[in-house]
């Protein structure tokens, strides 16, 4: 069973392809949303290598968290793309530190992402 896309969810090609934006600066704006996320998923467009992929993973792995690529993630924006997971293993969330470098490098090559929060409780 496939799973749903962003394009299954209205999302058309144009949209894909102006990825998440560009810079460090723009990554900064909006990292308070995925601040506390336990699950980061960025999204390597189709038939591409992802230029410094092998020092984001092992970073994180260095900081505890498992990192995996798979072409099966909650959202992937299209058929083709592969998606980069970095969880957390032994907390409830990923380190600020890490998220950010994890952030940077995603919008320093305007791939998308995604993350997921665990619900907050009382």
């Amino acid at each position: 069973m496939r799973g749903m896309t962003m394009r299954d969810r209205g999302m058309t090609k144009a949209q894909l392809r102006i990825g998440s934006g560009k810079g460090v600066a723009i990554a900064d704006e909006h990292f308070y949303e995925m601040a506390g996320s336990r699950d980061f998923y960025v999204y390597v467009t189709p038939r591409t290598k992802a230029k410094g992929y092998d020092a984001l993973k092992a970073a994180m792995e260095s900081e505890g968290y498992a990192v995996s690529v798979s072409d099966e993630a909650p959202m992937l924006p299209a058929r083709g793309y592969k998606a980069v997971k970095i969880t957390t293993t032994t907390t409830d969330r990923i380190a600020d530190e890490p998220l950010r470098q994890a952030h940077r490098w995603a919008h320093q090559r305007n791939y998308l992402h995604s993350f997921f929060k665990p619900y907050k409780t009382p």
